[in-house]
C-alpha cells in the first residue's frame, strides 16, 4: 500500500480519515513519480520516514503489513501483502453468491502471473473508450472491479490520472498488486463495491467493465459509484445485454447457455477451467474462424461483428473467456432502458 492512498481511504462506518500504523515497509523504484500532484497532508510520510514531507520519496514506499485505524470511531482495518483490506475478518468465499463469484473469478485472475516489467497492451477500457467516445480520464479515477489489473495499470500510465482499483477477490488483488508495483499512480484496495471505503465525491471518473451484473445488488453498487463521484464525473459501465434487440435464434442460444450455467456454476473452479480449455478449440472454429472470413464481405459484416468470442487469436485462447461466461453464480442482463435506469 502506498501511503498516498490514505488521501482517499475512509472508514466504512463513519467515513472519517484513517491513521496508519505500519509494521513492514519496503522501498520500491516507481515510474512516473513526477506526475503526482501534491497531497493534502493526510499522507503519513513524515511519521513513517522521520523527515519533512516529500511526495517523490513517499512514492517509493510500500507498506506491506500494518493497520488502519479510524480517527473517529476506532474501527481497524488490516493491511497484508501490501493491500488494505476492507472486508470482514471472517470473510468466507462461500458465504454468499457475491463472494462465491469473487472466489470463482479470483481463481482465474490468480492464473495470471504478470512480471513487474509487463508492457502495456490494449484491454477492455480502450474498447469502451472508443465505442463511447469517452474523454481522456484525468484526476483521481476509480476502477470498480479491477480484476487482474490490466486496465488499472493502463489507466495509471496516463499522464494526468491517478487510479484506485477496487477488487473483492483475493486472486485479483494479488495479481493487480504485482502488475502495478512500479506505477506511482496506481493503488489496489480489497473491498466490496456495495460498500466502498471512500468519502463522498472523491473521484473525477469511474470505470467498471463486466462487474455490476455479477453482484447480488447491482443497484446498491451503482448507488455507491454515484456517491463517490464528483459532480460532472464521467461514469462508464459495461453491462451484459439481455438480447432483447436480437433475433429469436440469439435469444434461444442465450437461454441454452443459461441452462448450462445451472450445472457449470456448481463445478469447482479448477474443473470448470479444464472443461473450458477443452471446449475452446470448438468455440474458436464456430465463432472466431467464421468472423475472420465473413467480415471481408460487406453484406455479411454486420452478422460477423455480432458473433461472440470473435476476438480469439488461437484455438486455446478462449478458455478464460468461456470460464468468465460459465462460472459466476450471479448474472443479470439489461436492456438499453434497464441499463439507463440502473445508472440514472
Amino acid at each position: 500500500m502506498k501511503p498516498r492512498v490514505l488521501e482517499y481511504l475512509r472508514c466504512l462506518d463513519c467515513r472519517a480519515p484513517l491513521r496508519l500504523e505500519a509494521r513492514t515497509i519496503e522501498q520500491v523504484v516507481r515510474d512516473a513519480v513526477e506526475k503526482l500532484s501534491p497531497c493534502s497532508g493526510l499522507c503519513p510520510f513524515p511519521d513513517l520516514a522521520s523527515q519533512e514531507r516529500d511526495c517523490a520519496a513517499c512514492a517509493g514506499l510500500e507498506v506491506m503489513t500494518g493497520d488502519l485505524t479510524c480517527l473517529a470511531c476506532g474501527r481497524q482495518y488490516g493491511i497484508s501483502d501490501g493491500i488494505p483490506r476492507f472486508v470482514a475478518s471472517n470473510f468466507s468465499p462461500c458465504s454468499s453468491p457475491t463472494t462465491r463469484t469473487a472466489r470463482s473469478f479470483g481463481f482465474l485472475w490468480d492464473r495470471s502471473k504478470p512480471a513487474r516489467e509487463t508492457p502495456p497492451r490494449p484491454y477492455h477500457f480502450e474498447k469502451m473508450a472508443a465505442a463511447l467516445s469517452l474523454p481522456v480520464f484525468r484526476g483521481v479515477v476509480l476502477d470498480a472491479g479491477c480484476g487482474e489489473g490490466i486496465d488499472l495499470a493502463n489507466l495509471a500510465r496516463e499522464e494526468h490520472a491517478e487510479v484506485v482499483g477496487v477488487e473483492l477477490s483475493e486472486g485479483g488483488c494479488r495479481t493487480s498488486f504485482r502488475r502495478i508495483a512500479r506505477l506511482a499512480g496506481a493503488h489496489v484496495v480489497q473491498a466490496d463495491l456495495c460498500r466502498l471505503p471512500f468519502a463522498d465525491m472523491t473521484f473525477d471518473a469511474v470505470y467498471s467493465y463486466g462487474v455490476l451484473h455479477h453482484i447480488a445488488t447491482p443497484a446498491l453498487a451503482a448507488g455507491e459509484a454515484a456517491r463517490i463521484s464528483r459532480h460532472g464525473a464521467c461514469v462508464a459501465v459495461y453491462l451484459y445485454e439481455d438480447f432483447g434487440e436480437r433475433s429469436a435464434v440469439w435469444r434461444w442460444l442465450l437461454r441454452s447457455v443459461n441452462s448450462a450455467r445451472v450445472v457449470t456454476t456448481k463445478l469447482p473452479p479448477r474443473a470448470l477451467f479444464a472443461v473450458c480449455w477443452a471446449a475452446s478449440p470448438l468455440v474458436y472454429v464456430l465463432c472466431a474462424v467464421p468472423f475472420t472470413v465473413l467480415k471481408r464481405f460487406r453484406p455479411l459484416r454486420s452478422f460477423a461483428w455480432s458473433l461472440p468470442f470473435r476476438h480469439a487469436r488461437g484455438p486455446f485462447r478462449l478458455a478464460g473467456d468461456l470460464y468468465d461466461r460459465f462460472s459466476a453464480p450471479i448474472e443479470y442482463r439489461y436492456s438499453r432502458g434497464g441499463a439507463a435506469d440502473l445508472l440514472r
